[in-house]
This record gives structure tokens, sequence and C-alpha cells, in this order.
């Protein structure tokens, strides 16, 4: 696949089209990379799949509904045939986002890759964080680096054709199509804020009946939305407990739980330790890990020596 760069630098402008055939007469059936500084939100009416990171900063992406958080090493696969939205998150962001070429222009291929996330994919990551450096370094061969990164990208399509099976549907097209929406869904669920989801707003996303999604969300991801919900919300709180110093009750109420008695029962429940406890043994992991790493001596811990060195006599 051919790639067209486009980079943005201070005050030059952003790659802009109206339509599928405007994307065709600007860069014919060809891969776009961007590469640039992002100060404000830029927005697209209709984009090919695209592959978006961050090479610097936090940004957020919007596609068919669903923001998603992008920091290091977090590459998001759009859906094709949507608009997509890119912004910032507190502040100036370096960005790449690479634009497949259009689903039926790619040899064989007939139809977009499906949508996903890829939270700390850092394989993928540096392969696409390359792909932007060759841009600006003719050392980098950039045809090597795209068909690696897109060599990549398939194999984690491959990951996803079980749950892809278990879709029913008339034809491969319309189940990835199916597929797609519950995807819509589950990428909510999974980096939405914690805010009420209820079932009809979940179907409301995916296009589907409130009964139909649920029977259909069930049996290709294998648990119920809420369920679902309710184990990705506990997963985030559990990061919060061991990486952050947030008060437990204010992870509870971010993670949409009024009640906090009901919040740590559910929590010991599910990793078979308090959120207070968990936390503390964090610490003392956390702890034991810089002693490792450093000697201390003297009343107090006032002087530290590298491990390695001898103590004094």
């Amino acid at each position: 696949m051919n790639c067209v760069h486009w980079r943005h630098e201070g005050n030059a402008v952003f790659p802009s089209w109206r339509d599928r055939e405007d994307y065709l007469e600007r860069f014919g059936p060809r891969a776009l990379l961007w590469v640039g500084e992002l100060r404000e939100a830029q927005a697209w009416g209709w984009t090919p799949p695209a592959l978006c990171t961050a090479l610097r900063g936090r940004i957020q992406v919007d596609n068919r509904g669903c923001c998603v958080e992008l920091g290091a090493s977090d590459v998001l696969l759009t859906e094709g045939g949507n608009g997509l939205r890119v912004d910032t998150v507190g502040g100036e962001a370096r960005v790449a986002v690479l634009w497949l070429a259009p689903a039926g222009l790619r040899g064989r291929a007939s139809v977009d890759p499906l949508p996903a996330f890829f939270a700390q994919d850092s394989e993928l990551a540096i392969a696409l964080n390359r792909l932007a450096q060759s841009a600006s370094d003719l050392s980098v061969d950039t045809h090597a680096v795209l068909d690696q990164l897109l060599s990549l990208l398939s194999r984690r399509q491959q990951d996803l054709a079980q749950a892809l099976a278990n879709c029913p549907g008339r034809s491969d097209r319309h189940r990835r199509q199916l597929y797609a929406r519950l995807l819509r869904a589950k990428h909510v669920i999974d980096h939405g804020q914690a805010v009420p989801l209820d079932l009809a707003a979940l179907a409301q996303v995916a296009s589907l009946s409130p009964s139909h999604f649920l029977r259909l969300f069930h049996r290709v991801f294998g648990a119920s939305p809420h369920r679902y919900l309710v184990q990705q919300r506990m997963l985030r709180a559990r990061r919060m407990v061991v990486e952050t110093s947030v008060p437990i009750g204010t992870i509870a109420q971010r993670m949409g739980f009024i009640n906090r008695c009901a919040f740590a029962r559910l929590f010991k429940q599910q990793f078979g330790t308090p959120a207070t406890r968990l936390r503390r043994m964090a610490l003392m992991q956390a702890r034991a890990s810089v002693t490792r790493a450093f000697g201390v001596v003297g009343n107090g811990g006032a002087r530290v020596t590298y491990s390695h060195q001898p103590e004094a006599a």
C-alpha cells in the first residue's frame, strides 16, 4: 500500500476533504499519514478507517459517537465510513493518524477492518511512531515500516475472528456490519464516563432494539451488557486503587457507585481483598522495590547509596 505523508507544523493547514469521492480525487487509492501538533479540535465528516495515537500528550478521538482517550502506547482503529473528531486533553499534543485506503481499493480487500482499541499496545504504537518518523528521516524505509505495521494490524484483526464467528448474519459482510455495531456499544462501556448506561442507551448506540442487542451482546462477548459494564468499571477502580492516591470513596463515586458499602462488597468479591488492603499492599511492594534498588544507611535514611556500592564502615 502506498502512503502519502502530510506533516503539520506551526500554522500549516490540516488535511481536509469533503467525502469519499473527494478523498479519492485528492489522494487516490492510497493511505494518508498525518503527523503534527494539535492545539484545537479537528473534524472530518467522512474518513476511511484510521489508526490514531498520541506521540506526545493525550488526545480524545470521537468516532461514531464513541469517545476514546489515548495516551502513550494506546492505538485506536476507527470505524471507516463515519465522521472523525480529534481533540487535545489538557493542552497541546502531537498526533499521528494513518488513514487506510478506502475499502475495495486494497487489492483483495473488499471490506474495512473491524474497529478496535489497543490499550498499551507498545508493539503497534512503536510501529506507528516509526512510520511517523519516516516522514522526516530518510534513513527509514517507509514501505518496510508500513508493511510491518499492516502485518501487525492483520494479526490483531485475526484475534477478533472468534468473536466475529459468534455473530449471526446472512453473509460475512452482514456479520461484520453487525459486529461493528456491537463494538460501538462495547467501546462506550470500555471508555465511557461513569454515567448511567442503561440497556436502552447502549442499544441505541448499536442501532438495535434493546432485546435484540441484549441477546447478541451476550452471544458475542459471553456476558450481558450490565455484567460486562460492572466488570470494566471494577477493573478501572482496581487500577485507580493501586496506581493513585485518590480516596476510595471518591473512586467509588467516579465509577458510578452511590453506596460506598456496595462498592466495597463488590470489590472484595471481585478481587478477593478489600480496596484499602490492596492499596496498602501496593504501597508496601513499591517501597520494597525502592529498597532493593537503593541501600539506605544512617539515621532515618538521611543518606542513600546505590545498592551495588559497599556500605561505609
